[in-house]
């Protein structure tokens, strides 16, 4: 039965994922520039990771922070569908109470990682190992690291969950009860705040009864700890509280145990196919992001490349009609636009820049030599302009955008020229 839950929460995580990403592919197709598409598709992965670690919060992660069924938690990230990284797996030891295996796991990647961070990060969670193993000098020895971290790091900020952890920890092995107390009730009201988050509140309740048992306030102290088994049956937190209440009552001597020690570094090897796929992910990436472009350019004819001997007979059309002029770009207007092929041109076409102004030529050859006709004269920047084809009947509808403008929407097809955007409106006889 645990299997058949955890291949439906495998599966509702997946369709979640798909659904809150799927439907910003849909704008991609309306971006015409290229830099528009990579810039696209590099907030896409942004957010896709940000939806894909709200999908797992509800789905894969509910099990065991609302439920708080470890078992359910643990058949789904062991199931062969779902890459599990460290950090899955480290809920679910310390969730069922395998603290060795939590012990290699913290050292052999979060102490060897090079952000500092990370590195506090792992010596908090080897305090909460020590902490619920009974081994309070070990909270000591971490803690001694992590002010070791400041001491060469003094511009090192723990984030505010880290802080407040910090903080319980000193207390509490300071023999500062009290405040111990006072840090684990805060962090109670918090979580308790906040939806599918009951393990995070049975696990500062445990803190707090244990605290109070230190502190002499027995009866307070069993209360909280028959509330932990009661609502917490498959987590280790009950076996815990268990072993508490039987120290409480003498039926166990509280001794400290031994210290752990890392007994095999199998991160690597477990990480290995996550590794991979992040990779295959990025390379999908980044072929979406040429395909993209590839896509968004269809629509979008550019002109030839600027062949020197081709501008030099375009030259020679107009020396006579500018004293200063600049060829912007020549292009074509096609007739066969609505299929998007743009095998078949109407017209060949080159804009001048003289004075300030813009004017748009015709090319022709007539008896082997290139001329031009003068179609539109002083266009104006996104301006209607109309022009009839010289050799057939067709009138062409255009407009002339600067690049930093949006491309009109009734716009047939565009060409990018230096510094502007030639938009065909409409072809008709």
């Amino acid at each position: 039965m645990k299997n058949i839950a955890a291949k439906k929460v495998i599966a509702s995580y997946y369709i979640l994922s798909l659904l809150l990403t799927l439907p910003l592919s849909i704008p991609i197709w309306l971006i015409k520039n290229p830099l528009g598409v990579i810039l696209y598709f590099l907030c896409f992965l942004i957010y896709m990771r940000i939806a894909i670690y709200f999908a797992v919060r509800i789905t894969i992660m509910s099990s065991l922070w609302k439920e708080l069924d470890a078992e359910k938690y643990a058949a789904i990230i062991n199931a062969k569908f779902f890459l599990a990284n460290y950090s899955y797996k480290l809920n679910l030891d310390f969730a069922t109470g395998n603290y060795q295996n939590a012990h290699n796991i913290i050292n052999s990647v979060l102490l060897q990682h090079k952000n500092v961070n990370q590195k506090v990060y792992g010596h908090l969670l080897l305090c909460r190992v020590c902490f619920e193993r009974g081994d309070y000098e070990g909270i000591k020895d971490n803690l001694a690291q992590i002010d070791n971290y400041h001491k060469y790091n003094p511009t090192l900020k723990l984030s505010k969950p880290n802080k407040a952890a910090y903080e319980f920890y000193c207390a509490f092995s300071n023999a500062d009860y009290t405040s111990a107390c006072a840090i684990a009730e805060k962090g109670i009201d918090k979580y308790s705040k906040k939806k599918n988050l009951n393990y995070l509140v049975l696990m500062r309740q445990y803190q707090l009864a244990v605290t109070k048992r230190m502190k002499g306030d027995i009866d307070e102290a069993v209360e909280l700890f028959e509330s932990i088994m009661e609502k917490a049956p498959k987590l280790i937190l009950s076996t815990l509280a268990q072993k508490q209440l039987d120290y409480i009552s003498g039926v166990l001597e509280e001794t400290a145990p031994e210290r752990l020690e890392v007994t095999e570094n199998h991160i690597v090897k477990s990480n290995r196919k996550i590794k991979i796929s992040v990779r295959i992910a990025y390379c999908v990436g980044i072929l979406l992001i040429l395909v993209g472009i590839i896509l968004t350019q269809l629509d979008s004819p550019k002109q030839k490349d600027k062949d020197l001997n081709y501008i030099a007979q375009i030259e020679k059309t107009i020396e006579d009609e500018y004293e200063e002029y600049q060829v912007l770009g020549y292009f074509y207007i096609y007739s066969d636009y609505a299929d998007e092929t743009y095998m078949m041109s109407i017209d060949s076409l080159f804009l001048v820049e003289a004075d300030g102004k813009l004017d748009l030529h015709t090319l022709y050859q007539l008896n082997g030599e290139y001329k031009n006709i003068l179609d539109v004269k002083d266009i104006q920047v996104d301006t209607l302009y109309e022009y009839e084809i010289y050799f057939i009947p067709k009138k062409v509808e255009f407009i002339i955008t600067e690049k930093e403008r949006n491309i009109p929407k009734d716009t047939l097809y565009y060409y990018e020229i230096d510094g502007y955007y030639f938009c065909v409106i409409s072809i008709s006889d």
